[in-house]
């Protein structure tokens, strides 16, 4: 977890994650559809509830015979689904067509008896599935924009801090007209020696400050014979 918010220090962590949620949120929305609702008939073989953080998640269920393992959410049903079913008890269940998202389920009692059925929202209004995930995705793509805008702010804002931030005055501690050595770069790369005193040097390290304005740095060696450059 502390490694994932490291990470947030960096710029291109916003861009990256932006295009990825945008494009996400792009595919929910492009592919949303009314609910089709497909009915299965069958007897239970197991029915569990899942937690995850001692947090309810959903229920999975599966049916005699059938490979799948059916999922549902009890909290999204009506009437209210009982916590537990007969086992081997008959049953129908509905999904939307292309899942295994359980919309609608018939339960019986212990004589196999006396149906109850439980609905969905998806079930009872199809469209309401398609308005659902298109606001998903809709959400999904704001987020994604949100953090590509992040991204292009900060990169504005540092592009423009190395282009027009001044420098400041000359270098406290140093003689202002000290004469020698050869121009060039520290050995850490941030300060530029101009022959008499050293200049910033921005911090993607394109640029030097001449003391009036910015100018490109180009292939600059390191300086030979320069006096010490300042504390960085």
């Amino acid at each position: 977890m502390f490694g994932l918010l490291g990470l947030l220090r960096f710029k291109w962590t916003y861009l990256i994650a932006g295009v990825i949620v945008l494009g996400s949120g792009l595919i929910v929305y492009l592919t949303a559809h009314p609910s089709q609702p497909v009915e299965i008939d069958g007897t239970e073989a197991s029915y569990v509830e899942v937690t995850k953080n001692n947090s309810y998640e959903r229920n999975e269920l599966t049916l005699a015979g059938d490979s799948n393992t059916y999922t549902l959410d009890k909290n999204t049903f009506h009437p209210t689904l009982p916590d537990a079913v007969y086992k081997d008890g008959k049953m129908q269940i509905w999904v939307d067509q292309g899942s295994t998202e359980i919309i609608a389920i018939t339960l019986y009692d212990v004589n196999d008896a006396n149906p109850t059925e439980y609905t969905t929202t998806h079930y009872d209004n199809p469209q309401s599935e398609l308005s659902d995930t298109q606001g998903s995705g809709i959400f999904a793509a704001v987020l994604g924009i949100a953090l590509i805008a992040v991204f292009g702010i900060w990169f504005v804002v540092g592009r423009r801090r190395a282009t027009v931030q001044p420098a400041g005055a000359a270098i406290a501690g140093l003689p202002t007209q000290f004469t020698g050595g050869g121009i060039g770069l520290s050995p850490d790369g941030k300060w530029y020696w101009d022959g008499t005193q050293w200049r910033n040097v921005s911090p993607d390290g394109r640029y030097r400050w001449d003391g009036a304005q910015w100018r490109e740095l180009g292939g600059v060696g390191p300086a030979v014979g320069a006096p010490p450059p300042p504390s960085s």
